[in-house]
């Protein structure tokens, strides 16, 4: 039993000897990973072809409205394949900012059962925080005119009197 034990624990400590140490870049890739990187980018990008599409002037043609599809899927896809380019310099980045113990206490966390919840979480919590922040758009625009009038009135020259 101890030849067994004592074999098995020879091969893990062997194993672990002979396995090359994870790079901090393999890491940061596990990180974004787990974390849902892309899937989360093309949630953005479906947001913001949302909100585009809701701010468009009420009164569209059928063409124009055709047009301005036309329009957000070019900029959409415009900025997908932006952020694919850009994925080595993000790598980068994270790897210039954290360190090995901070990249490791990412990944420990995100690969939890508390950090994939709050993944898995997230998509649900942006969009109800985006509806908030879009719920009090109309209501901050409509205060920020009366602000700007306000303002501009108090500022202009006096009318002269006749």
């Amino acid at each position: 039993m101890q030849r067994i034990l004592a074999l098995t624990l020879s091969l893990l400590v062997a194993g672990l000897i002979a396995t090359p140490q994870e790079t901090k870049e393999a890491k940061i890739e596990r990180i974004l990973a787990a974390t849902n990187s892309t899937a989360m980018m093309d949630q953005i990008i479906t947001q913001i072809r949302t909100l585009a599409a809701s701010q468009l002037p009420p009164g569209m043609t059928p063409e124009q409205q055709a047009k301005a599809a036309e329009v957000t899927t070019k900029m959409m896809e415009l900025m997908k394949s932006r952020m694919d380019k850009i994925r080595p310099d993000l790598v980068k980045v994270y790897a210039e900012t954290f360190s090995d113990q901070e990249i490791d206490g990412m990944l420990a966390f995100y690969e939890s059962p508390a950090g994939r919840a709050m993944l898995q979480k997230m998509p649900t919590v942006t969009g109800q925080i985006m509806g908030l922040m879009q719920s009090q758009m109309g209501d901050m625009m409509l205060e920020i005119q009366r602000i700007t009038r306000e303002t501009t009135r108090e500022s202009a020259p006096p009318k002269p009197a006749n």
